[in-house]
């Protein structure tokens, strides 16, 4: 099998080095692994460092800033694995948990697995706005779909190369339509528990509370699509 690491980034020097490190270094019993670096448009030097990478991965860019949605979408359409999953550019998620998606896989082609920020909240360090807008948000989608989801805004999501096209360009929205049409075309998703190392807007977070709301208004008219 082989699975496709997408590494959307937009102005992540201080950490995209680390992240490519430790994906590289990933080893899972029976996949190759293909990394696909995607520079949306960064006005900080990571476009430099990527170009570092020429050799090794495939190496995307973006002449402007057009989102994460539409960063990832660029990573599918050179994407080659039989299975792809998102890995941001930060630190917050740990790509050492990406083995714990595929093994939940059970060698069952076809299958959907999201990794949980909230399955085992023990612990766990968050800022309470963004929770709360996890919480809502994810409420409002397994109202709508009939899901059963604890953590809808995870960036870990393994999903099989035939449900690429359901992933729209666009921002941090492109991920909750992706998930509404995966629901809406016959995909279960299932979630395995992964740890967070969240990071405060000061050091680069992206995602806000506008996008929280936009994305609430975006899963209802979805829903309300045929």
């Amino acid at each position: 099998m082989r699975l496709s690491v997408i590494i959307p980034c937009f102005n992540e020097k201080e950490t995209v080095r680390d992240i490519i490190k430790k994906v590289e270094t990933l080893i899972i019993s029976g996949w190759q692994i293909e990394i696909i670096l995607v520079d949306d448009g960064s006005n900080d030097g990571t476009s430099e460092i990527l170009k570092e990478y020429y050799q090794k991965h495939t190496v995307l860019f973006h002449s402007q800033n057009l989102g994460k949605g539409s960063a990832v979408k660029t990573g599918l359409e050179k994407s080659t694995g039989d299975y792809i999953v998102i890995q941001d550019a930060d630190v917050e998620y740990e790509p050492k948990e990406i083995p714990k998606l595929t093994y939940a896989l059970g060698g069952e082609k076809g299958r959907v697995v999201y990794g949980s920020r909230n399955i085992n909240t023990k612990g766990r360090k968050m800022m309470l706005l963004p929770r709360i807008g996890v919480w809502l948000i994810t409420k409002e989608f397994n109202f709508l779909f009939g899901a059963k989801l604890t953590d809808l805004w995870t960036c870990y999501k393994l999903f099989p190369q035939g449900t690429s096209k359901f992933f729209l360009p666009g921002g941090f929205e492109s991920e909750l339509i992706f998930s509404a049409r995966l629901i809406k075309n016959g995909f279960e998703i299932s979630e395995v528990e992964i740890t967070h190392n969240p990071r405060p807007f000061s050091k680069g977070k992206k995602i806000t509370y506008i996008d929280g709301i936009k994305g609430m208004i975006l899963l209802l008219k979805e829903y309300l699509k045929k």
